[in-house]
Formats: C-alpha cells, sequence, structure tokens
C-alpha cells in the first residue's frame, strides 16, 4: 500500500480536471492530479470528442483565463485555428474550437507539469477517505496496488461524482422526476474523405438537411491546418431509404458531420445511445456495445450512399461512450432553468454561462421538439452566472465539486455540460481548492471575494467588458465579411454576401 498526502488532489483529468489542478498548482498548492488514463483531457481526448464547445455567447467571448491560455497554446502550436465562429449557431453554438486530438494530450499535459502539479496516470478511484463529515483524501488502484492519497482538500473532476458519491452527498441522478439521463454517443471519425465533393452534396442539396452552416476562424493560425470548417445535420433522404432497406442501424434519424483540422477527415457525432448509466458498470458495458454496433453500421452506410465518402474508412473511435449526464451533486444552491434561461446573476459568481439549453432526445431517435418528451434545443437571453455554491457540496467538507456533476437540476446542466463551461467551473474549483488549502479553511468558508480576486488575476471574466465585447464583435464581423466574399457560394441558411446578415 502506498500512502502519499498533498495539499490538493484533483480526481479526474479531464477538461475540468486538468484546468483545476493547473489553478491550484497556481495558488501555490502541492497538487496531485490522478487520472484513470496515460493521457489528459478526458472525454475530449478518450472519447474522441469534436470540436470544443464555444465559449461565447453571440460574439461576446465568455470564457477566459486559464482555458483561454490553453487554447492560445493550441493555436501557437499549430493545434488548432482557435475559436471559429458559426454562422448560424442553432444546434452547434455561437462558436467552434477545432484542435487536433494528440496535441491536445501534450500541451494539457505541459501546462500542468508547468504549474508544479504532480501527475498519476493509470490510476482508478476506489474510494473516498473521510474524517468526520470532512473528505481526507482517496483511494486509488493500479499496477502498484492500492495507494491512499491524503490532502487537505480533493477536487472532484470524475464528470460522475464519484468522489462525492463515495463521501455520502446527497445527489439526484438524472432528471428528478424519472431519473432518465441524456443519452449517451460514441464518437467517431473517417479519414480520407472527399471534403470538397461532400460539401458540394451539402450546398447542391439544401432541403436535405435539419440544419448546417460555415465555421469562420477568426484570428491567424498554422496553414498546416485546412482553411474551411463547417458542420451540418441531415442527409434524411439517405438515411430514411437506407433505414428501410435494412441497411442501416442507428439511434438516430440523421447524420451529423463536422470536418476536422486534419485534410479528409470527417468527424461524426452520429451515435446515439439511450438509458446508459454511466455510474453502473452493465449499463455502460451494454453502452459501449450498442455504440460500436451503430458505428459500424453508419461507415458502411456513409461508403455506399454520401457522396465524397467512396474511398474513405474508419480511423478513429473514442476509447469510451462519452457520458452527457449521470449524477448531479447536491450543493448549497441549485441551479435551475430559469436562471439559465433569463440571465441571472449572482453576487458568488465564479464563472459565467452562455451555451442554449442542449438536451438530446432521452427516449427516441428524432432531434429537437417537445422538451418532455423529446430533445430540446433552448436559446437563452444571456450570459448567466454560476455561484460559487454550486460547487460546494451540503454538509460534506474538503470537497470541491468541478464539470458537469455540480449543483443544477437536469435541464440547467443541459446548458453548462460542455468543454467550454466545464474548463471554467474547473479553473473555479481548482483555485479554490488551493485558496482554502492554504489557507487551512473549509471551502464553504472561503472568502468568495478572495476566490474572485484569485480567479480575474489570472484572467477570468466574471462580469460584461463593453468594450471587450465590441472590439470582439468587430473582428467577428471583419473575418464573416471576408469569408462570404471569398466565399459566395456557401451552405450557411439566408445569408448573403453582407456579414451583417449574418445570425446572431
Amino acid at each position: 500500500m502506498i500512502n502519499k498526502e498533498y495539499d490538493v488532489i484533483v480526481m479526474g483529468g479531464g477538461p475540468s480536471g486538468f484546468i483545476a489542478a493547473i489553478a491550484a498548482g497556481r495558488t501555490g498548492a502541492r497538487t496531485l492530479l490522478v487520472d484513470k488514463n496515460g493521457f489528459l483531457g478526458g472525454a475530449a481526448t478518450s472519447a474522441a470528442l469534436g470540436p470544443i464547445s464555444p465559449f461565447h455567447i453571440r460574439d461576446e467571448q465568455v470564457v477566459k483565463g486559464i482555458p483561454q491560455q490553453f487554447m492560445d497554446r493550441m493555436v501557437a502550436y499549430g493545434a488548432s485555428p482557435g475559436h471559429c465562429k458559426v454562422l448560424d449557431p442553432y444546434g452547434s453554438g455561437a462558436y467552434l474550437g477545432f484542435f487536433d486530438r494528440e496535441r491536445y494530450k501534450y500541451i494539457a499535459y505541459e501546462m500542468v507539469r508547468e504549474a508544479g502539479v504532480e501527475v498519476l496516470f493509470h490510476s482508478v478511484y476506489s474510494g473516498t477517505i473521510m474524517e468526520g463529515d470532512r473528505v481526507a483524501g482517496v483511494k486509488v488502484v493500479n499496477k502498484s496496488g492500492e495507494n491512499v492519497l491524503k490532502a487537505k482538500v480533493v477536487v472532484d473532476a470524475t464528470g460522475d461524482g464519484d468522489v462525492a458519491s463515495g463521501a455520502g452527498a446527497e445527489f439526484v441522478l438524472g432528471r428528478a422526476k424519472d431519473r432518465k439521463m441524456q443519452p449517451s454517443t460514441l464518437m467517431f471519425e473517417m479519414s480520407n474523405v472527399d471534403t470538397d465533393k461532400l460539401y458540394q452534396y451539402i450546398l447542391d442539396n439544401p432541403e436535405d438537411f435539419e440544419w448546417k452552416s460555415d465555421a469562420v476562424p477568426v484570428r491567424e493560425y498554422s496553414d498546416r491546418l485546412v482553411s474551411k470548417y463547417f458542420v451540418a445535420q441531415g442527409f434524411k433522404r439517405f438515411v430514411k431509404t437506407a433505414i428501410e432497406n435494412g441497411e442501416l442501424y442507428i439511434g438516430r434519424d440523421s447524420i451529423l458531420l463536422l470536418n476536422s483540422v486534419h485534410p479528409g477527415v470527417i468527424h461524426f457525432n452520429s451515435t446515439r445511445v439511450i438509458n446508459v448509466d454511466g455510474t453502473d458498470a452493465d449499463s455502460r458495458t451494454a453502452g459501449e456495445i450498442e455504440g460500436r454496433k451503430q458505428v459500424e453500421s453508419i461507415v458502411k452506410f456513409m461508403n455506399k450512399y454520401v457522396p465524397g465518402f467512396e474511398q474513405a474508412f474508419l480511423s478513429t473511435t473514442g476509447n469510451e461512450i462519452g457520458v452527457r449526464e449521470s449524477r448531479h451533486i447536491v450543493g448549497n444552491y441549485v441551479l435551475q432553468a430559469d436562471d439559465v434561461i433569463e440571465g441571472r446573476r449572482f453576487d458568488d459568481v465564479i464563472t459565467r454561462g452562455y451555451f442554449p439549453i442542449d438536451v438530446h432526445n432521452m427516449a427516441g431517435k428524432a432531434g429537437y421538439g417537445d422538451p418532455e418528451s423529446a430533445g430540446a434545443w433552448i436559446d437563452i437571453k444571456d450570459s448567466y452566472d454560476i455561484p460559487y455554491r454550486c460547487l460546494v457540496p451540503v454538509k460534506v467538507d474538503g470537497l470541491v465539486m468541478a464539470g458537469r456533476c455540480i449543483s443544477a437540476t437536469s435541464e440547467a446542466h443541459g446548458s453548462f455540460r460542455t468543454q467550454g463551461s466545464v474548463m471554467a467551473i474547473g479553473q473555479a474549483a481548482g483555485t479554490a481548492a488551493g485558496l482554502s488549502a492554504m489557507k487551512g479553511t473549509q471551502p464553504r468558508e472561503l472568502d468568495i471575494k478572495q476566490l474572485q480576486d484569485e480567479l480575474l488575476r489570472n484572467g477570468a471574466s466574471l462580469r460584461r467588458d463593453p468594450q471587450a465585447v465590441e472590439q470582439e464583435t468587430e473582428n467577428a464581423q471583419k473575418h464573416a465579411a471576408a469569408f462570404l466574399k471569398a466565399n459566395p457560394r456557401h451552405i450557411t441558411p439566408n445569408i448573403g454576401s453582407d456579414s451583417s446578415a449574418v445570425r446572431k
């Protein structure tokens, strides 16, 4: 048995976890980051996610700080074009951050290392160490056996709230009224695609798509990456024919795809696996098997039916299925759907949310519809505040929550579960854990003003800066206008050559 002690332990190295570790390390706290994989990035890398969800509402960049520092490093390294303005944001959000997944792993680790954080890979959570009502550490199992890892404060960035659950924290699994959870997805990519031919088909058959849009980079980036980005959901005619002929096995009634930073590579968010409980091993196993069955069928379908895929092949699948929703740990405040939709403000704000409420169909194949029985895409009136109280579980001390399992209803979670939001939540969680550990206080007792000041010192955006918004909007419109001028024929609907017509 191996015993070690730290100021802060971050359990989980996904988008929220590795950002939390960097933030904790920057406070001077001796920090350990633990992950089950041999690399960082969590679902973004192990589940082969597509573009990073926007850091923006309209053209205003809401998420900054350490997450933006990570994006800047990715751009400088030639691994991303940065944030790309989606000309029609329905279904995707205002911006998409396309990236090289392998470089993501490397740059995330480099930033963690530079913050002075220790890393322990290939280590699976096996228990929460308690001293009364306080979390005093975690147990993990790896090739060395059982490890007892003690800490003054633990950050739960497991996605499923494993540490909190092990501590006996109160939680709601999925939707409160019926425990239903958003479907899971096994994402994948195909290579050797003739993307020009594919784009031309989308351009020539607009009626065959539910939504589609060009995505325009708004900064200079490496010319080694592709120059044209797009997203489309549809191919409805082909899908209908193939299903009727018994040639396509799929959990939805359309194909959702995007291109990639690399030539000839297309990313698919096109499987749908319902009724997966990410906290149950048997359920998750069944979901993995179902997801791969759908992937194999979709690949054969694309080869046979869709222009541009005649010589394409399956090149990447996620190492694991992507789970959107599981436990919601109950904190000192439960974020509500109305808080999100109405753009509510809170005195203890630690980051701002920006994404529409995006709930995938929990029961069937259709797209958005009645939120109670199908999926929903609900636009919000403005950015909204996420209060620090949502990161602190009721009754349990020594623990800060990060990522998608913070305290919120299932509907509110449908907005902030995206990668940009959980990165910003991670910065707040790691900062709070580091400050609490260094001061010898419990996270719930932390001075909110001190936390906010430290977040601002590291570049976070807690309130709107009108001057910055004006500059960001002007820059985005300039790049959109240049794209439209250079591409008079494009797939984005209802937009001419005038950038002022771009949907905001």
